[in-house]
């Protein structure tokens, strides 16, 4: 398949998308060539943007671009609109292979448009429609790895994507065969779509862990062909351990998610090996479907492989003479020797190995703030050797007779996650923020506030209603930052609930 080619339906006669986004019509500048594909937020083409000037003989013409426009709903939306340009504005500032590059944005006759380069060889979407029963798994993993690294990327900058589809991510390959070595080059999949998909009721804009479940269920459809977990080789033929990877990646609670794209990727390409070989489908059955949306235990803890017992060694009959068990001793006699010394070796180097990794295993919190860090496993680090969200340093505190973990990243924003249980703790820990209580911020998860514009040195103070972290006050500070650039540039992606 070609993005030269049409598509899905055509735009409905008559339809406010068909009486500006056609073939041949000029949107934004650019003259549409083909309608790519239809989503609920707009039109995907291919189309050239129009000069001026006419290219010289012999040279060519302007680059095609992969062009959405919005549709008229969704552009006329002031919230949508700020989100919109926000997230463009970033995807552009961001250098990365697997990012396609933005080559222009903005608003043209009342809709909202954005153009990507080059024009690739096809989509994810296209690509499982051609395989309906789903690619072979050195594919799929293949492509979410690169997405995974685009999206990664995309966080450390505070951008989420929120929305990703597979008709987001873009293939390009030098044959119309794709696999996973044609695909293995920086730049052969790429990922479009930031800015265009609307943030959850009550969010201003998406929560980075919204990405890696939909990076789950991206692997998924690639996998089987379907958006269902319950089909096909997900639901009988994979290993258990690929069970295990995708529960944690859909958790219905964000806090069990996988912190990163990259760590979930890692541990779905582990999975997804352990019982084939060569990119065959796995042969393992599972004989019922386990309760993928319900895992155990902590979510924290490695993937856990648990393989079925041998069968075991047929017993002896009983009764047998005299002489052939007396025969049978002797050359058994002969082994313990042998064995003796090999369990010897063995526990040597088990006791070795242990004093080793008990001598380079990292430093734990002190008690009196490790159930802060166990409260924010994904804003805070394990250890004070690991570091925190966006890398940030982390450190225990002891002020004024409360316990806190302080954080800052490479820009500065210093966040202090404070010990709080009582109304007079968190009168403690915000009396020195100037002009506290600021103003009220409106948030699902508990009272918060920050900063008035006026104060140059802003701050947001964030408290909890759920249980588990109701105990707990996080205050970010950013010096040079106003209360609402800490809010827009760090915690409105923050992993705080």
């Amino acid at each position: 398949m070609s993005f030269d080619a049409t598509h899905g339906d055509s735009p409905a006669p008559g339809s406010v998308r068909a009486g500006r986004v056609v073939p041949g019509s000029v949107v934004a500048g650019h003259r549409i060539e083909r309608v790519l594909h239809e989503s609920g937020i707009g039109i995907t083409c291919r189309a050239v943007p129009i000069t001026s000037t006419s290219p010289a003989p012999g040279m060519p013409g302007p680059e095609p671009v992969v062009l959405t426009v919005v549709d008229p709903a969704p552009s006329a939306d002031p919230r949508f609109r700020s989100r919109f340009a926000r997230a463009n504005e970033s995807a552009s500032g961001i250098r990365h292979p697997a990012i396609a590059r933005i080559v222009g944005h903005g608003v043209s006759d009342g809709l909202l448009w954005v153009a990507t380069a080059p024009v690739p060889t096809t989509d994810a979407a296209e690509l499982i429609r051609r395989h309906p029963d789903g690619t072979d798994i050195d594919l799929a993993v293949r492509i979410v790895a690169a997405v995974g690294e685009a999206l990664d990327a995309a966080h450390s900058r505070r951008l989420v994507h929120g929305g990703v589809t597979t008709s987001d991510i873009l293939i390009s390959a030098a044959s119309s065969e794709i696999t996973a070595s044609a695909i293995a080059g920086p730049g052969a999949v790429t990922l479009r779509g930031f800015g265009l998909s609307p943030p959850a009721d009550g969010e201003e804009t998406p929560h980075p862990d919204a990405d890696v479940a939909a990076l789950g269920r991206i692997l998924v459809e690639l996998l089987t062909g379907t958006t269902s977990v319950a089909r096909h080789r997900v639901s009988g033929a994979v290993s258990p351990a690929f069970y295990a990877v995708l529960a944690r990646a859909l958790d219905p609670q964000p806090d069990h998610r996988y912190r990163t794209c990259a760590e979930f990727v890692r541990a779905a390409d582990l999975a997804l090996h352990l019982t084939h070989t060569d990119g065959e489908p796995p042969t393992e059955v599972i004989s019922s479907s386990p309760r993928v949306f319900r895992p155990t235990g902590s979510p924290d803890r490695p993937t856990e492989i648990v393989a079925g017992h041998r069968p075991g060694r047929p017993q002896h009959a009983l009764g047998g003479s005299r002489s052939s068990r007396g025969a049978d001793t002797r050359p058994r006699r002969r082994t313990v020797a042998p064995l003796l010394v090999a369990l010897v070796v063995v526990a040597v180097c088990v006791g070795t190995v242990i004093v080793l990794g008990a001598r380079n295993a990292p430093t734990p919190w002190p008690a009196t703030v490790a159930p802060i860090a166990e409260a924010f496993p994904r804003l805070l680090p394990d250890s004070p050797d690991h570091q925190g969200w966006r890398d940030a340093s982390c450190q225990a505190m002891f002020r004024e007779g409360l316990d806190a973990i302080s954080c800052s990243d490479a820009e500065q924003v210093t966040y202090v996650v404070w010990h709080t249980a009582t109304p007079g703790a968190r009168d403690t820990v915000t009396a020195p923020l100037k002009g506290f209580p600021g103003d009220e911020i409106r948030w699902r998860d508990g009272p918060a506030s920050s900063s008035r514009d006026s104060l140059a040195d802003g701050w947001v103070v964030t408290n909890f209603a759920e249980p588990v972290r109701a105990p707990y006050t996080v205050i970010a500070t950013w010096p040079g930052h106003s209360g609402r650039q800490i809010l827009d540039g760090w915690w409105r992606t923050a992993p705080l609930g």
